[in-house]
């Protein structure tokens, strides 16, 4: 083979390779960057006195024990263990959710778990829940910007938390409906980004206490953090 046949051969194996190289280079800095997050909750309680008319006598299904679950603006409610209590049935740790009724009140040791002098209040179970099982994305960035260009060493702010406490009947919405049982704020949070990737950057709370729940009555209290994520789209 003459010289510059091989000479020409190998320069278009360079400039093929060149140009493979730059198109990833391109691809990898493309892109949306967009900001997702996950809401946990742990030392869920029902302090002493709490009143609670959630599950209680005169409806269609049992009483007084019953799962809660947690609408937020990071998801909506699903029958799982969104916000676990203590008492076990039905795959679920539930709470009592009827401490207003004569036959469910304390001190009955039968529907409470924690004493505390001669009342009674209950702990739910104090393992970490992730309420959202899926990614929360709150924002996708439009300027092109990689998420390590937007957000490394930068702070996002996470506006009005709060979780809506739902006690879940299993034929709702058809056959009865979720009722309402409390709603913690936590008012807005900043959270401080790091990246480890052009794409890739973390960031998360420390627990929380809520500011403030409303029925102040029901006396519910939990902590929360949230996980925030970015990726590329």
């Amino acid at each position: 083979m003459r010289a510059w046949v091989v000479t020409f051969v190998a320069s278009v194996v360079i400039a093929v390779a060149v140009l493979l190289d730059l198109t990833a280079i391109v691809e990898a800095q493309s892109g949306s960057c967009r900001v997702g997050a996950y809401l946990y909750n742990r030392n869920r309680k029902i302090g002493p006195g709490g009143r609670i008319n959630a599950e209680c006598p005169g409806g269609i299904h049992s009483h007084p024990f019953g799962n809660w679950g947690v609408q937020s603006s990071f998801g909506a409610v699903i029958n799982e263990n969104q916000f676990k209590g203590w008492h076990q049935d039905d795959g679920h740790h539930q709470w009592n959710s009827c401490t207003t009724h004569p036959y469910y009140q304390a001190p009955n040791p039968m529907y409470y778990n924690r004493p505390i002098g001669i009342g009674r209040w209950q702990e739910g179970d104090q393992t970490e829940e992730r309420v959202n099982k899926t990614i929360k994305w709150l924002e996708t960035d439009s300027s092109g910007e990689s998420c390590r260009a937007l957000w490394d060493g930068r702070s996002y702010t996470v506006r009005n938390v709060s979780m809506r406490l739902l006690e879940l009947d299993r034929g709702a919405p058809v056959f009865g409906r979720n009722s309402h049982v409390a709603t913690l704020y936590y008012g807005d949070v900043q959270i401080r980004l790091q990246c480890s990737s052009t794409w890739t950057c973390e960031g998360k709370t420390d627990w929380m206490q809520q500011r403030s729940v409303d029925p102040p009555d029901s006396r519910v209290s939990a902590e929360a953090y949230i996980v925030l994520k970015t990726a590329r789209r």
